[in-house]
């Protein structure tokens, strides 16, 4: 019973530490993500051609950035249309995990719309010492993320001739989080749409835990935001005014909460504004919903 007791104690006290030692770290990490992302991004970018290929309407290309000290900061793929109309738009994406340049196939190709897919420079590892270094990994994947969708923005208008006040910001499910961010930190770009994501991160690791007990969730969650905090898209939100923000949220999303979205929503500054589809939470693998949040996207863009 005693040795119970110790080892019961022993335990507290490991915990305790852990504890103590987490939340020191967290004291220890930026705030703000806008100084890495920025130093990251360099005074110039260098673009890299991997893939390329066409059919009878558009252009697509693959495209390596490194900033200008040499160091990879992500891909992006790149469709043009090859005669691209004079009243143009210009969409630079951030798409959920694992997307690739499924986005290209998702957005259908139109004679006045680019697209430019930015990839999320990350995959899960298959190695004991990657799942330890993990957090870490995971925060510098998101710093070259943003870097590297602000140098796409420097590519379309040096090398592709593009006018940035033409570029709209767009991030869904996931990617909603880096659209927001990027949009806060540069103000080259005049809109900023998040569809079916936009929430505080955790509102959004809440609701990624649903078998965890709810007694313990605050605890989980405040854990889990210890290595990802400095990328909380509700600390950023409000600096994309006088830029202007849509919100396209799901009705039945169990991602981001419609409550969590509003509260979201309600931090932003104007202008901005909120639509509802009568959907759940987007994803490639679901075509319906692909093909509502498109045509909401669509009839944006002919709007404009």
């Amino acid at each position: 019973m005693r040795r119970l007791r110790r080892l019961l104690v022993s335990l507290a006290v490991l915990f305790a530490l852990l504890i103590a030692t987490l939340l020191g770290f967290a004291l220890l990490l930026p705030r703000d993500a806008t100084g890495e992302v920025l130093r990251l991004r360099g005074r110039s970018v260098h673009a890299e051609q991997q893939a390329a290929s066409r059919d009878g309407r558009s252009s697509v290309r693959l495209i390596a950035l490194r900033n200008d000290r040499g160091e990879l900061l992500t891909t992006v793929w790149i469709r043009r249309p090859l005669a691209l109309r004079p009243q143009y738009h210009v969409v630079i994406t951030y798409a959920g995990a694992d997307t690739g340049e499924a986005v290209l196939q998702l957005i259908p190709a139109r004679d006045d719309l680019v697209i430019a897919a930015v990839q999320y420079p990350w995959r899960p590892p298959h190695t004991l010492a990657g799942r330890v270094r993990a957090p870490y990994d995971i925060r510098r994947a998101a710093y070259r993320t943003i870097a590297g969708g602000m140098a796409a923005v420097d590519v379309l208008e040096r090398d592709e001739r593009l006018d940035p006040r033409r570029i709209l910001l767009l991030g869904a499910s996931l990617g909603s989080i880096f659209a927001t961010i990027h949009g806060a930190i540069d103000s080259r770009l005049p809109q900023v749409i998040l569809i079916h994501g936009g929430a505080d991160l955790a509102s959004t690791l809440a609701a990624a835990m649903p078998h965890v007990p709810a007694w313990l969730r605050p605890l989980a969650v405040r854990l889990a935001l210890i290595p990802i905090g400095t990328f909380d898209p509700a600390r950023y939100v409000a600096r994309i005014s006088p830029r202007r923000l849509l919100i396209i949220a799901a009705r039945d999303d169990p991602h981001f909460p419609p409550e969590a979205v509003r509260r979201f929503f309600a931090q932003a500054r104007e202008p901005k504004e909120l639509r509802w589809t009568n959907t759940g939470h987007v994803g490639k693998r679901n075509l319906q919903i692909v093909a509502i949040v498109v045509a909401e996207l669509t009839r944006y863009l002919d709007n404009q």
